[in-house]
């Protein structure tokens, strides 16, 4: 069976007390100015990087507005889907002469088909 036991030392009177309790004290300030300084550190580190990424972004944005280039994946996309419309002639204008009779109020299924109430 293992067991812990007190192995008393030099200092085990009041002196010994008081120096254990500096001791902690200090390691305490010790550890606590390392939590901040590590904290301070990646806090630093974390700006950085996003001052850089922001730099990134705004480098490539001002080339492409300076270019008229599109800026993103959805906006070279897009540019790029509407050249291949214009290749293959697709008119992609939506057709403003259809009239609407106005909002559907209700629409029911019916055995006949669907019935709508505008």
């Amino acid at each position: 069976m293992t067991g812990t036991q007190h192995l008393p030392g030099p200092g085990a009177g009041l002196f010994g007390q008081i120096g254990r309790w500096l001791t902690l004290a200090g390691v305490t300030v010790a550890a606590a100015f390392m939590l901040f300084f590590s904290a301070a550190f990646a806090l630093v580190l974390i700006s950085a990087i996003a001052i850089l990424a922001l730099i990134a972004v705004s480098v490539f944005w001002i080339r492409a507005k300076l270019t008229g280039r599109p800026f993103g994946p959805r906006a070279q996309m897009d540019a790029h889907m509407a050249d291949i419309r214009r290749q293959m002639g697709v008119d992609q204008r939506p057709d403003v002469d259809v009239a609407s009779d106005g909002p559907i109020i209700e629409a029911r299924e019916t055995p006949e088909g669907w019935t709508v109430e505008r």
